[in-house]
């Protein structure tokens, strides 16, 4: 059942020249998301130091970002469907902006913290709703709309290191968050310009018992991911547990709501679970790309962190180039061919990053990397696409909050499963504990990298099968 949309002022969709604009305060919210992600991690050491506190204190400023951002996906995506997204989105963008000023103002540790929590929680209202904006202005031009995202993300991601750089290098470290000030705004004067004032004709209410638990629970589940990646004890395991027994006592409740918080039924389509799987296990195996690489440039082959950060450069650079051709591609021939090409070339790279040796060229590193980039950014928008495409009118905020929520989980996963796989391979092979390159060498780091990247090329095969068996059983079943 679909619902019919009232509008504000504006009147209905936006006419065509500014489908263009609304899509530009899109974009540039998506950009500077990326951006602050990756432009923070290089100011963490300089923050470190004129806060004057420690290495795990300053971590917070990262993780409470990342963590709050995915607690609070699914509930903002809800809200979206609710009260109307445009509506969310564009608190987002003012949550974010001044969440960012907030960020510039911090004399101390807690007030920084409290500030990215605010940024987080901006970050989520966008997310969660952005691709459903899209999939609503751009029904005839969805996958290039979603491929010019993956672009700008790319862009964010590639932009943030230099970027980050250099401002910490010639101005206060408070610069990294005074840039997003004048986007943020700017974007927020676009977004009334030309975003549609559309809202559901009939409001629900909202599943506030749902809220209750979900929240915590992608709390917990995250932050016990999080401390994983440097070390598997009691407190990241207990995080783990508690979060997996709210998450569970949330689908009891849900099951119940007449309203729920998430739709239950929409993962009743085998197809919808396999789309978000093979995006997990994407994302898993791009993290471990992008966590491992650095070490093995820098460490094992002695680059300068300056030629390394070019090297990896040429990873985002593949994505923002391919992304918008790629959903474009995607819009002519459909989405399934793309994301089966792109998993493969995926896999493919993977699996040939793991023969890498000390001798390897870094000429040959970087057509590697490439190679392997392409194959994600194949795989990226029109995976999108085909996600947003089970939403019906009045879940778009769910599936979109949803299907970045999974970006997220296998992001996340990503880091720990390749610092645990590096890692775990260099202690066997030592017999004691090894955590960093420094205590195993770099033949036991070499062994470690290699099988990482085998199990991350076997994952993504995985997800290539299922995509495999969507397409060739379950969806020529559907069809009859």
């Amino acid at each position: 059942m679909t619902e019919e949309l009232t509008t504000g002022e504006r009147g209905g969709a936006p006419r065509r020249p500014r489908r263009g604009v609304a899509l530009l305060a899109i974009l540039l919210m998506t950009f500077m998301e990326t951006l602050d992600g990756t432009i923070v991690n290089v100011a963490l050491p300089t923050m470190q130091a004129e806060l004057g506190v420690g290495a795990t204190e300053i971590q917070l400023v990262a993780s409470v970002f990342l963590v709050t951002t995915c607690a609070f996906l699914l509930v903002f995506g809800r809200l979206g469907d609710i009260v109307g997204k445009v509506r969310v989105f564009q608190a987002g963008v003012v949550l974010f902006t001044a969440g960012s000023a907030l960020c510039a103002l911090s004399a101390t540790l807690p007030m920084l913290v409290a500030s990215r929590a605010v940024q987080a929680l901006g970050v989520a209202c966008s997310l969660a709703n952005n691709q459903g904006i899209i999939t609503e202005l751009f029904a005839d031009g969805r996958g290039r709309a979603l491929g010019l995202v993956a672009t700008f993300t790319a862009l964010g991601a590639m932009a943030g290191p230099t970027v980050g750089g250099a401002l910490v290098s010639v101005f206060p470290w408070e610069s990294i968050f005074v840039i997003n000030v004048p986007i943020g705004i700017v974007s927020l004067a676009l977004g009334v310009y030309a975003l549609p004032a559309t809202r559901p004709a009939r409001r629900r209410p909202l599943d506030v018992a749902g809220c209750l638990l979900v929240v915590p629970s992608i709390l917990l589940l995250f932050a016990a991911i999080t401390l994983m990646e440097t070390e598997v004890g009691p407190a990241s395991l207990a995080m783990l547990a508690v979060g997996a027994l709210l998450l569970v006592a949330f689908v009891l409740v849900e099951r119940r709501q007449a309203e729920p918080l998430v739709r239950l039924d929409v993962f009743l389509s085998p197809s919808f679970d396999i789309d978000l799987v093979a995006m997990v296990l994407v994302f898993l195996g791009l993290s471990g790309v992008t966590i491992v690489m650095p070490f093995y440039l820098q460490d094992a082959l002695g680059l300068d962190p300056g030629v390394a950060g070019l090297v990896m450069a040429c990873y985002p650079l593949v994505n923002a180039t391919v992304g918008t051709l790629v959903g474009a591609l995607s819009d002519r021939v459909g989405c399934i061919k793309p994301t089966l090409l792109g998993q493969a070339v995926f896999s493919l790279g993977l699996a040939l990053l793991s023969h890498l040796t000390l001798d390897t060229p870094v000429g040959a590193i970087v057509v590697l990397l490439m190679f392997t980039s392409l194959g994600s950014a194949l795989f990226q928008s029109p995976n999108n696409s085909l996600i947003m495409g089970h939403a019906s009118p009045e879940t778009l905020g769910f599936v979109g909050s949803l299907g970045n929520l999974m970006r997220y989980l296998g992001q996340s996963l990503g880091i720990t499963v390749s610092m645990g796989v590096l890692y775990g391979t260099m202690s066997a092979e030592a017999g004691h504990r090894v955590t960093s390159y420094a205590e195993g060498g770099a033949a036991l780091f070499m062994d470690g990298l290699s099988t990482v990247f085998h199990l991350l090329s076997l994952l993504v095969i995985v997800g290539l099968a299922l995509s495999l068996v969507r397409t060739l059983v379950i969806d020529r079943r559907a069809r009859g």
